[in-house]
């Protein structure tokens, strides 16, 4: 079987900053702050290490953000349904052709690898018009500080999912950072990057990916790509 996990934001959708404004409405409700947030450069990071983040340097102790973070994506979760509906939040050039080509593969498991929560990811995907029913398995930004983590996590889901012995070199890894890259190189995964997010193809190169387009909308070309 042949598992393809997809990064959300830059890859999927382009999320015109709502998610930061999620993040940023649910972190002065509970902590009283936003800390850094607005400076913070959250391309390929976890929620749970932004959110740690910005609040220690805000001078807030990691343990309590870690006791609390449960009800905080559930905060996050409910300024998002606010939110969300307001912004541009938009599928990139060629997703919604590929998903439906995979969706028709027997042969194919469709997750997710993202930095996003749990329970925020499939309102960023439904805000933008994909199916979060597309993907039946994965990991999140809420399973892990690490995205260098992530990958064994998923492993581990489609293992108990699916009862069979899928491997890291069984699993493909498409995303548009170079966090994304690195971490399906943790993950023992091949790594598929694409340009469509915010960084350069040749920023892109320099991590090596095991191969690169510059956005997913040659659908029988990364076809070949992910199936081959």
């Amino acid at each position: 079987m042949r598992v393809i996990l997809f990064d959300i934001d830059g890859t999927l959708i382009r999320g015109d900053k709502a998610g930061r404004m999620a993040m940023a409405a649910a972190l002065e409700q509970m902590f009283g702050t936003r800390g850094s947030l607005d400076t913070y450069a959250m391309g390929g990071k976890t929620d749970m290490r932004i959110i740690s983040d910005v609040l220690y340097e805000a001078g807030i102790d990691r343990q309590e953000v870690y006791a609390k973070l449960p009800d905080f994506y559930l905060l996050m979760a409910e300024h998002a349904r606010e939110i969300y509906p307001g912004r541009n939040i938009t599928a990139c050039p060629g997703v919604e052709t590929l998903l439906a080509c995979l969706h028709d593969n027997d042969e194919v498991l469709v997750g997710l690898l993202t930095g996003n929560a749990q329970i925020t990811a499939p309102l960023k995907l439904s805000a933008a018009g994909i199916d979060p029913r597309h993907f039946v398995v994965g990991a999140y930004g809420s399973d892990d500080l690490e995205r260098d983590n992530l990958p064994e996590i998923a492993l581990s889901r489609i293992r108990a999912m699916t009862g069979q012995t899928i491997m890291g070199d069984d699993i493909i890894i498409i995303g548009d950072t170079p966090a994304d890259v690195q971490c399906a190189r943790a993950g023992q995964a091949r790594a598929v990057a694409v340009a469509s997010g915010w960084h350069s193809a040749d920023t892109l190169l320099q991590y090596e990916p095991d191969y690169l387009f510059s956005d997913l909308s040659d659908t029988e070309a990364v076809l070949r790509v992910l199936l081959n």
